[in-house]
């Protein structure tokens, strides 16, 4: 049973926009040329997901390490493309709950990401909402990239308590990964590991 809250504290990726990572393997192993079971393993072996989303390296740096851990000349563009093929699309009703929950509480985003995701993701709502940039729907974003903090650690949620002055207890946190969950719930904060096949207005009927 839930207690009273005092904000909502929502997780990105597949929570507001769906997305799909395998799609990021297949769009490189493509390009490349080589299996999608390969490139995962390059990636997975450098760590390079991880190190760009809590801001060890710029764009440029990014696309460069790609180029080197991929072992082949992709040009910025083809290294864009394919690692924003992941994300996928934002259902409408979703924009509305946020903004529904944002007239009767603070809402705010926490997600582990990076500046090209981010970019990518701000012309979308441009585009198909009308609204200039993922944060503008919210009260506050919490980007791992510009924190050089990463979830599930502690550090990360401790910066969102200090920065929003609230209690662990009174922030509703909503996230599709039990490592994260499991974190915040250790720090007290109330949380739901959110199944993507569901939806996060069933939270909130």
């Amino acid at each position: 049973m839930m207690k009273p809250y005092k904000a909502v504290l929502f997780d990105f990726g597949n929570v507001i926009i769906n997305i799909d990572p395998a799609l990021t393997f297949k769009a490189f192993a493509e390009l490349t040329f080589k299996s999608e079971e390969r490139i995962r393993e390059q990636i997975s072996e450098s760590d390079l997901f991880r190190r760009y989303e809590i801001g060890l390296f710029d764009d440029e740096e990014f696309r460069e390490i790609v180029r080197q851990t991929l072992g082949y000349p992709l040009s910025d563009e083809e290294v864009d493309r394919a690692w924003n093929s992941l994300l996928l699309d934002v259902p409408p009703h979703r924009v509305g709950l946020v903004l529904d929950l944002k007239a009767k509480t603070p809402v705010y985003l926490l997600s582990n990401t990076n500046s090209i995701h981010i970019q990518f993701c701000n012309d979308y709502f441009r585009r198909n909402f009308g609204i200039p940039s993922v944060s503008a729907l919210f009260d506050h974003t919490f980007y791992s990239y510009e924190m050089g903090l990463w979830k599930p650690d502690e550090a990360i949620y401790q910066e969102v308590l200090s920065e929003t002055g609230l209690q662990a207890e009174e922030v509703l946190f909503i996230d599709d990964n039990e490592k994260n969950i499991a974190a915040a719930k250790a720090m007290g904060f109330q949380a739901i590991l959110h199944d993507p096949k569901n939806d996060i207005k069933d939270y909130f009927d």
